[in-house]
């Protein structure tokens, strides 16, 4: 037979043996990110590319092996060979190398669901190829089948097997106890309490990348029955705020409001600037009357790069960057950066700060501020949907709640060791906000210049300075660990026995796509001296810092409430959120609405 037909043969049987493959990168929830093979992050492009990696192993594999006649046994092994090589060179190597980062060889565990997928590739193509090109056995066709269809019954199983869990995981304060109020939540974020008990909770729909689910918001009896009360919001929906009969909803771009007695909905504001990395967030009614919501940056550090792409947006809007809050003199820092946009791994561009990617500014040139704007709290009349800038220069002012004061808290997530301006250690916050003042982004870490050796980093070229006309920058209330990760927060009464103290969501690292290098932060709450800043753990698991797939505890913690009468805390975990060098991996129908009580 002509070597060029045994190659045939190869690209044959490793375009078959691609189907188990994808069956267990979709279960594994990882199929999207091998999307960038084609500049696009989604599982039909991720589905293309496992194809094209089967065809292309297919033919070296046919290349290599020939005629060449194995036993099963040894079939078996060159098959887990070509698998294991595959694996290394296509997920360890060539892809985290595509997305302008080093290989993953040093985090190589945790790309284990990847390996298994490669491995069964290996083996149903050495099983395929030695029948379909040396003729051996049919009995292995029948093997390829059976793995192929084990791969098939696996993937739904895998996405569904963290749904489990246990207050008994649980490190719980003396005088309270937890309990499981629901679960089965798919991407929750968001908690409002209503006089009567009924908890609403809001599913946010997105969970970075391609991987949607409906926004909605749900009604959670104080018995744990759940029921619809709305649907059709733009993903992520990311805050609820309720006054009477009317539920204020933050969704992207959009903020809301549904009347829970009619049904009625309106958009009180539209076109706010969320389509990037971060969107508008949590929103609280002030003592005015006036809703006050967080608005993220659409980047990391003020620069559109590869990362964004892995993000899932810059390829499909790449006229998004970041809005300036003020008028802004730049200093005319221009990022290198691998073009994804094109199929050429070769490309390069330059970025500046505050424009679209492959878009340069020189230095002088003048930005032109604006509300809304990124990186800001801004305030909203809820009748004229007339807004101003409350404060600005957070990244991502994720949650906010007043005191009985009328004190406004943020917390505010520090940046990410991502993309051409990658910032290395950097802290998260919480923030007593005063009104009219800049926290120092995208130029500072709390007070600290982004250009201190402290936050050097070999993933970007630098962190010198964007902006050459900085006001003062405010100081925050408590610097917590890198990559904390505070989520919303709510202030405890005497009923809790803690008067005025802030507690604190804590969704934990998303290393290696946010940094590595760094001990793993857990998932939980915190609570936030108001006077000193100091911050304690008030609850988080035993026994590691985050539940998984097969573990059970808190997984991503993602906003706290307090009910009426301020004895119960009321703890929303998101579920499994598992992060690589490739992409996030969010799992579907894995959220808990948890309830610490304080022991009467």
């Amino acid at each position: 037979m002509p070597r060029w037909t045994t190659v045939l043969w190869g690209v044959l049987a490793g375009l078959v043996a691609a189907i188990p493959a994808i069956m267990i990168l979709w279960g594994a929830w990882l199929l999207p990110a091998l999307g960038l093979l084609w500049t696009r992050v989604n599982a039909v492009y991720g589905a293309w590319s496992i194809f094209l990696v089967g065809a292309v192993g297919g033919a070296v594999y046919g290349l290599v092996l020939g005629k060449t006649k194995l036993n099963p046994l040894w079939t078996t092994v060159v098959g887990l060979g070509a698998g294991a090589v595959a694996w290394f060179g296509v997920a360890l190597v060539f892809i985290p190398l595509l997305l302008g980062f080093p290989p993953e060889i040093r985090d190589a565990s945790r790309h284990w669901m990847s390996l298994v997928a490669f491995l069964a590739w290996g083996i149903v193509l050495a099983l395929l190829y030695s029948r379909w090109a040396v003729r051996q056995s049919i009995g292995r066709v029948g093997w390829a089948a059976a793995i192929t269809f084990v791969a098939v019954l696996t993937a739904p199983l895998l996405l569904r097997f963290a749904i489990s869990t246990s207050p008994r995981s649980l490190a719980v304060p003396k005088g309270y106890r937890a309990e499981v109020v629901t679960k089965g939540l798919t991407y929750a974020s968001s908690l409002a309490l209503a006089s009567d008990g009924t908890i609403y909770v809001g599913e946010s729909g997105y969970a970075y990348g391609p991987k949607t689910a409906r926004a909605r918001v749900l009604a959670v009896s104080p018995k744990g029955q759940v029921s619809e009360v709305a649907a059709g919001f733009f993903e992520p929906l990311n805050g609820l705020a309720l006054s009477g009969d009317d539920l204020y909803v933050s969704h992207r771009g959009v903020i809301s409001v549904v009347n829970l007695r009619t049904g009625a909905r309106r958009d009180v504001v539209t076109g706010l600037p969320s389509g990037g990395d971060h969107q508008n967030n949590d929103l609280v009614l002030g003592p005015d009357g006036m809703l006050h919501f967080g608005q993220g940056t659409v980047t990391n550090s003020g620069i559109v790069g590869p990362d964004n792409f892995v993000y899932a947006w810059a390829d499909a809007h790449p006229e998004y960057h970041d809005i300036p809050s003020r008028d802004w003199t730049l200093t005319g820092g221009n990022y290198p950066s691998p073009d994804l946009r094109t199929r050429n791994w070769a490309d390069n561009v330059f970025t500046g700060a505050f424009t679209a990617f492959a878009t340069t500014h020189k230095a002088g040139d003048k930005v032109t501020g604006g509300t809304p704007a990124s990186g800001t709290i801004i305030r909203l009349d809820p009748r004229t949907g007339k807004m101003e800038t409350f404060a600005d220069g957070f990244r991502n002012p994720y949650g906010l709640a007043f005191d009985k004061a009328g004190q406004l808290y943020a917390t505010n997530l520090g940046y990410d060791d991502r993309g051409p301006r990658a910032v290395k250690n950097s802290p998260d916050w919480v923030v007593k906000v005063r009104r009219g003042a800049w926290y120092g982004w995208p130029d500072y870490a709390g007070t600290v210049p982004l250009a201190d050796p402290r936050f050097a980093s070999d993933r970007g070229r630098d962190r010198n300075p964007l902006i050459s006309n900085h006001p003062a920058v405010e100081a925050p209330l408590a610097t917590l660990a890198a990559h904390e990760s505070p989520t919303k927060m709510a202030v405890a009464t005497a009923a809790f026995g803690d008067e005025g103290g802030l507690y604190v969501g804590a969704f934990g690292d998303g290393q290696p796509l946010t940094g590595r290098d760094f001990k793993p932060t857990p998932t939980g709450v915190l609570r936030v001296d108001p006077v000193t800043g100091q911050a304690t753990w008030f609850v988080r698991n035993k026994n590691r810092p985050r539940a998984g797939r097969f573990v059970q505890g808190f997984k991503r913690i993602t906003a706290v409430r307090f009910n009426q009468t301020g004895d119960s805390l009321y703890v929303l975990d998101f579920g499994v959120m598992e992060f690589t060098t490739m992409a996030p991996n969010a799992i579907p129908h894995t959220g808990v609405l948890w309830k610490v009580s304080k022991v009467k």
